[in-house]
């Protein structure tokens, strides 16, 4: 991921703002907290009074029948309680998690494919899944039992501080030390676990690459050179998380030896009151084995909202080194990104121009520098330079994909900004040299141009391409499935097929990105071919290394040092000839 990671300051409000979307699940999460935490302090009084009844005043069954019976219930109460407060607290996190996977998407998507082609595909793929699920345990239970760490031992206090005031001073003073415990093993375990989240975006950014150069690496007799690399990863991913759990594990053992030690002061100080060493905190009137037994059953309970607190807190720290992959997608300001506005773009083939025009995707590195360029309307106008000069990012200029640092594009007069860019692309024509092939039928492979192509205009569009003599082949004609899991085509043919694409869009503006590279020469004259009708009455912009392609044109532009350097009808003289005779065919 290319952004920066965001302050701890900013993570823990990215993330509280997302905790609104959980309503209202998180809200009931917590009342059935709160109603568990009553059902706690009614469980433990009634077994007070039975046993005290029983051991102490020898009362009979028949007389604790009321104890009896409520047990039960309150028993049954306080699981409902804990059942309900789960079931709220998944359903909140899977809805705050659905929500954020849709807007992130959204924002992946509003970025523009320039971002998105800046990001490593595997980090990226694992961002958005892994990292999203990873907030699931904070939202889950990490975040209700905040909030009942503070509610629920606040009720035993006030439950125990009637009974006997150094009991519930004990259980005061004690509790702080769990919170302590729980801050300084968070200060490590946010560090490892941002570790263990970078390792796993190493290994997934570096295996789906691989998967997608695996035809390129078997050719080259390099796949099992991989081997070694994809173990390397994996076992660094292994010693980070081996490294989380032990923490985890780790800080739940202290949490357990300070909750016991705890307890068991408790346990004494009662111990010697029984015996008459201690005489405070009865507020005068003597300890009775109901009081003893009230404060005994309820200390584990006591500790118990801060234990589980303890337990969950590694999910803060996983949930905030997640929150420091997300943010940056979710926050990412466009500003390479080109907003528009809401004028229709111009009618018929569009005239073009660009006025010192300056980007750059890093400050200091500027890829055009006051760039001044004019296409009239149905002009063909060939862009030629060395590769890295720049063409593509004008290409994506003129799409709306990037704006511009300095300068401004014109659309026959209009200025781009101001255009509706998706009105816009939709009067665009795209022909790059790597065409994307779908693992869908043929059909949807060819309406991503044009969606509301009938049959007939999809079956034109193969024969304008000269693809008719294999689609006769085809088994199941249009609704043939192509790419992974079917037929596969070579890359004459997939270029062919792209413009046939090309054919469909029926568009007034064509932005052409080597159409015909490495191409062999009978194929190479196909799309020549094609794109010779097809330009007729548009405007052709045309990115080219080659010096068949110039042919369709107009006009040739050398595009040197971030500016157009020179620009002219006859290509084989000047720089434009000279570049073009260092050109390796």
């Amino acid at each position: 991921m290319t952004d920066q990671p965001a302050s701890v300051q900013s993570v823990r409000q990215w993330l509280q703002a997302l905790a609104r979307q959980g309503r209202p699940w998180d809200t009931l999460a917590m009342l059935a907290g709160i109603l568990q935490g009553m059902a706690i302090i009614a469980q433990s009084a009634l077994l007070a009074k039975l046993l005290h009844g029983l051991i102490m005043e020898g009362a009979s069954l028949q007389a604790l029948s009321t104890y009896w019976i409520a047990l039960p219930l309150v028993f049954l109460l306080r699981a409902l309680a804990n059942w309900a407060r789960d079931e709220a607290g998944s359903r909140a996190s899977a809805k705050i998690r659905r929500q954020l996977r849709v807007r992130l998407l959204d924002a992946t998507h509003r970025n523009g494919p320039a971002w998105r082609s800046a990001q490593a595909g595997g980090a990226l793929a694992s961002t958005l899944l892994e990292q999203i699920d990873a907030l699931d345990a904070f939202y889950s239970r990490y975040r209700p039992q905040v909030i009942l760490s503070g509610i629920i031992p606040l009720m035993i206090l006030v439950a125990v501080f009637p009974r006997n005031w150094a009991a519930g001073l004990i259980l005061l003073l004690t509790a702080p030390l769990i919170p302590l415990f729980m801050a300084l093993v968070g200060m490590g375990a946010q560090a490892r676990q941002r570790q263990q989240l970078q390792a796993l975006n190493r290994m997934s950014g570096y295996f789906l690459d691989l998967v997608r150069g695996m035809q390129s690496l078997r050719l080259m007799n390099a796949h099992r050179r991989q081997i070694p690399k994809i173990a390397d990863l994996a076992e660094e991913f292994r010693i980070r998380t081996m490294s989380v759990l032990r923490l985890a594990f780790l800080s739940s053992a202290v949490l357990e030896f300070f909750t016991s030690l705890a307890i068991a002061v408790s346990a004494v100080y009662l111990g010697f009151s029984f015996l008459g060493h201690l005489d405070f905190g009865h507020y005068g009137a003597p300890l009775t084995l109901e009081t003893a037994f009230f404060v005994l059953l309820l200390a584990p309970e006591f500790y118990w909202p801060l234990r589980e607190l303890g337990i969950h807190y590694h999910a803060k720290a996983e949930a905030q080194a997640a929150a420091e992959h997300l943010m940056p997608i979710d926050e990412h300001i466009r500003s390479a990104q080109q907003l528009g506005g809401t004028r229709p773009p111009p009618a018929g083939a569009p005239g073009i121009a660009l006025r010192t025009v300056s980007f750059a995707h890093v400050a200091a590195v500027p890829v055009l520098r006051e760039l001044d360029l004019e296409i009239g309307r149905a002009e063909a106008v060939a862009i030629v330079g060395a590769s890295g000069a720049g063409k593509t990012t004008l290409l994506r200029l003129i799409l709306g994909q990037l704006a511009a640092t300095e300068g401004e594009i014109r659309i026959d007069g209009d200025p781009l900004a101001e255009l509706d860019l998706q009105a816009w692309r939709e009067r665009i024509g795209w022909m790059s040299q790597h065409p994307r092939l779908m693992s869908a039928s043929l059909a949807d492979n060819l309406r991503v141009a044009r969606l509301d192509a009938d049959d007939v205009q999809l079956i034109a569009s193969l024969e304008f391409a000269g693809l008719s003599g294999w689609f006769a082949a085809l088994p199941q004609g249009l609704d043939t499935r192509l790419g992974e899991g079917g037929r596969q085509l070579s890359g004459g043919q997939l270029r062919r097929l792209a413009l046939a694409r090309v054919w469909l869009r029926d568009a007034p503006l064509l932005l052409l990105d080597e159409p015909t590279a490495s191409l062999d020469h009978e194929t190479e004259a196909v799309i020549m071919a094609g794109l010779a009708k097809l330009r007729q009455g548009r405007t052709v912009v045309m990115l080219t290394h080659r010096s068949a392609p110039l042919q369709l044109v107009d006009r040739v532009a050398l595009l040197e040092g971030g500016r157009i350097v020179e620009s002219a009808a006859d290509y084989r003289n000047g720089r434009i000839g000279a570049f073009l005779a260092g050109v390796s065919e």
